[in-house]
């Protein structure tokens, strides 16, 4: 007699046991996510970049403000302009401007926007891709720097780069394995736009939106790239090893550009001691009746000292030998990169006060014709010494 067959239902299943992950597993696996998280390279580089700027400011020997390295400080630590890159041959600015930077409110802006693109783009994409997007944007941003600046334009900072790293973001943030694409979106969007118009910064420092321009479309193209090659089921972007041998390459040059730019350190900054640090400059007249004429030995280079003991004497209404100080800054300041425009306007509204306290009404006139026409482009410490004195 046949058996009857068993159905599959009521046939017994075999039990599964899954044994349960002790607390050091669990802690390894949570230590390892985490890890991945992390931006190494970014930090590691914010790290180098504060390192640098610190060491900017030992070494400076001349200042635009307290924090900030003057002309001579930054051409000498690595600033690049088409002049010295093309003319003189230091080819090596291209790579150690992007390192540098103008002054404290400058490297904290850099870096806070870094910081927030490395946290939201180096896990995604890697330490690799992350540092070759960020090493290439930096040298396309110096590049067209270079080629679309005033020839004698110094240019510095980490902006070209972190703009490529920030068009990347908004790029990859349209790839299916992207964890936030809305905030990634935000970030690229918000940032990108304002530093691609053109904005004189406090203090009269021009935001380089050739750099700008030059890392944003670097990034963007490299972006663009990755996004073709990166199939939507796959969590890991191809190439990774490439990107890495990419950075390292650029990482090497960039290194051996610091070195090939340390013979000229000293020829450059030489010139920076002849100005007035931050610290002595008067801050009130009792500061200008006791320190002017030391400064104007001191520093007879600079003309702002000039501008002091002229300004001292005509405190003092001494406008006869306050005259030859206001001259000597106008002269000095034309060539000089210690003299804005702002302090310019105001030694040639000073100059004319004084030609006309000595009855030379006429030839005041001239000098003080062109504030005049421009009245509304001067500062307001040139354009109440016009209105007190009724010259427009």
């Amino acid at each position: 007699m046949q058996a009857n067959p068993v159905s599959a239902a009521a046939r017994p299943r075999p039990e599964i046991v899954v044994a349960p992950q002790t607390p050091s597993g669990l802690m390894a696996g949570l230590a390892s996510r985490l890890a991945a998280r992390i931006p190494w390279f970014t930090l590691a580089l914010s790290g180098v970049l504060v390192a640098r700027f610190v060491q900017e400011l030992r070494s400076a020997t001349d200042y635009e403000a307290p924090f900030s390295p003057g002309y001579y400080s930054l051409l000498a630590a690595g600033a690049s302009s088409r002049d010295l890159i093309l003319g003189h041959g230091e080819w090596w600015r291209l790579f150690t401007a992007s390192v540098l930077h103008g002054s404290l409110e400058h490297i904290i802006g850099n870096l806070v926007t870094f910081l927030i693109v490395g946290f939201l783009l180096e896990p995604l994409v890697g330490i690799g891709w992350f540092s070759a997007i960020y090493f290439t944007g930096g040298v396309a941003g110096a590049l067209l720097s270079m080629m679309l600046n005033a020839p004698d334009m110094l240019s510095v900072g980490a902006s070209g780069a972190i703009m490529a790293t920030l068009a990347a973001l908004f790029t990859l943030s349209f790839h299916a394995g992207a964890a936030r694409p809305k905030l990634m979106r935000r970030v690229a969007g918000g940032s990108l736009f304002p530093a691609l118009i053109p904005t004189v910064a406090h203090g009269g420092a021009i935001m380089d939106v050739n750099a700008h321009l030059g890392g944003c479309l670097a990034g963007a193209v490299m972006a663009f790239a990755m996004l073709i090659a990166w199939n939507d089921e796959h969590d890991i972007v191809p190439g990774r090893s490439i990107a890495a041998v990419i950075a390292g390459l650029w990482l090497a040059v960039t290194g051996f550009a610091f070195a090939a730019s340390g013979h000229t350190y000293a020829a450059y900054a030489r010139p920076g001691l002849d100005f007035i640090p931050p610290a002595e400059i008067p801050k009130d007249l009792d500061t200008l009746k006791s320190d002017s004429m030391s400064l104007v030995d001191k520093y007879p280079k600079d003309p702002r000292a000039h501008l002091y003991r002229g300004l001292y004497l005509l405190e003092q209404q001494n406008v006869a030998d306050a005259e030859p100080y206001f001259r000597t800054a106008a002269r000095l300041g034309e060539t000089s990169p210690a003299m804005t425009h702002e302090l310019l306007d105001w030694n040639r509204a000073l100059l004319a006060l004084t030609v006309r306290s000595q009855h030379r009404g006429q030839e005041a006139q001239e000098i003080v014709a062109p504030l005049c026409a421009a009245k509304s482009e001067l500062d307001l410490r040139t354009r109440q010494t016009l209105e007190i004195t009724k010259f427009c």
